[in-house]
């Protein structure tokens, strides 16, 4: 369990640091279609790293404890996840305001592919070791 946490940690850092990268210069490259500041970017990807990590921490942990509930787990701790992001992101969209529709697609852009990347890897984990 802990060599995979290692080489999920590893993993993530490196894909949490080339999305950053990216998003980072495309927001230098269109400033005017783009308008987040970069302060809010480091916010966002500090709190959905913390947040993906403590959310496949408990999934390792649960799915060692009760390896028949995987599916259940999962499920139940994503809409968790869900919920806490929901939560952070509420005060940035509402009241509607002109620079909430882009503080909300790229919160959920980031969102949506550290989550592909995580099912990803839980799925190939998983398969691995035979847990479904």
């Amino acid at each position: 369990m802990i060599l995979d946490l290692k080489y999920f940690l590893i993993r993530f850092l490196l894909l949490a640091a080339s999305l950053f990268i990216v998003h980072y210069l495309l927001l230098v490259t269109f400033p005017h279609f783009i308008s987040v500041s970069s302060s809010w970017l480091i916010e966002m990807y500090l709190f959905l790293g913390l947040l993906t990590i403590i959310h496949y921490i408990s999934l390792l942990w649960l799915f060692k404890k009760w390896p028949i509930y995987s599916g259940f787990l999962f499920t139940a701790l994503s809409f968790i996840k869900m919920g806490i992001a929901i939560a952070y992101l509420f005060p940035y969209i509402f009241p509607a305001t002109p620079g909430s529709i882009p503080i909300a697609l790229n919160f959920m852009a980031v969102y949506l592919s550290v989550l592909a990347y995580e099912v990803i890897n839980l799925t190939k984990n998983m398969l691995k070791k035979q847990l479904f």
